[in-house]
Parts: C-alpha cells; structure tokens; sequence
C-alpha cells in the first residue's frame, strides 16, 4: 500500500504517522540505559599518599638542585677531606651537576603534572610520585658518578689502595 500524501519539504513538519519508506531501518536498536553511570568513587588515601610523596619531591628538590648547580665545591670539599688533590675532571662536574639538577626539576614537573591529573580523574596515582622519584635518585646518582669517574686522579688512587 503506497502513501499518497506529499513528502514534506525540509523544515516542515511531517504528518502523523508518516514514515520514510527509503531510509533504512534498523534491525535491532540498542537499548538505552535510562540511569546514567555513577562517578568514580573519590580514593582520599591514594590522593593522601600521593600529596606526602608529592611534598617530599618539592622538598628534596628543593634542597639538593642548587647543590647541584654547585657540584664543584662539594666535590673539592670531597677531595680535600680525603686528601686527593685537585679534582682533575674539569668541566665535567660542572656539566653533570647541571645535567642533574635540571633532570630533577623537569622531572618534578612531569610529576606534579601527571599525579594531579591522575588525582583529578580519580585513578590511582601514587606509584608515580614513587616511580618517578626513583628514577631522579638514578639519574643523579648517574650523572655524580660520572662526574667521578671523569677524573683520571681518583681512578688512579683507587686502584693504588
């Protein structure tokens, strides 16, 4: 049975019961949940833990960036409490305590970023202030190593002993 009625134009209103014999139908529609999901449930200990580990980088960031900036007179402090001369490195403690120092702060930063975030869409986030806070531990452990190990007067001493 054909409708005889005139297709509405665009804009208009169609009557009653009119039903577009060229578009597709679907076959099976989805069902609709008419309860809309609940938010996530806020976790205080995570966001707890996370802020003490959080607060702990600030100020352990705080207190050893600008003795990196200054590498040089804690390492000739070293070297005069040992009694191994002149530090015979030369640039290189200056660049690795630089190297540290700003690998510390761009980290924190990450850090901070990326635990609020976390923080904020209620997903766990204190493995990364912990994560994060080891691999700070590396990479100025790394980078004062190497500063050591660019001196060819304490390699010697070293093996002498």
């Amino acid at each position: 049975m054909a409708d005889d009625r005139p297709t509405p134009r665009y804009g208009e209103l169609a009557p009653e019961g009119w039903v577009w014999s060229d578009a597709p139908q679907p076959e099976d529609p989805e069902p609709q949940t008419e309860e809309p999901s609940a938010p996530k449930p806020y976790r205080v200990v995570d966001a707890s833990i996370s802020v003490f580990l959080l607060v702990t980088a600030v100020m352990f960031s705080s207190s050893s960036v600008p003795s990196l900036f200054g590498l040089r007179s804690t390492i000739d402090m070293f070297y005069a409490d040992r009694g191994l001369g002149e530090y015979g490195g030369g640039s290189a403690v200056d660049i690795a305590g630089a190297v540290a120092a700003i690998a510390q702060l761009v980290l924190l930063a990450a850090t901070i970023w990326l635990t609020v975030r976390l923080i904020g869409q209620r997903r766990r986030s204190w493995p990364v202030p912990l994560l994060m806070g080891a691999l700070t531990l590396i990479v100025t452990f790394g980078c004062l190593v190497l500063a050591l190990v660019a001196d060819p007067g304490l390699l010697a001493s070293i093996s002498s002993s």
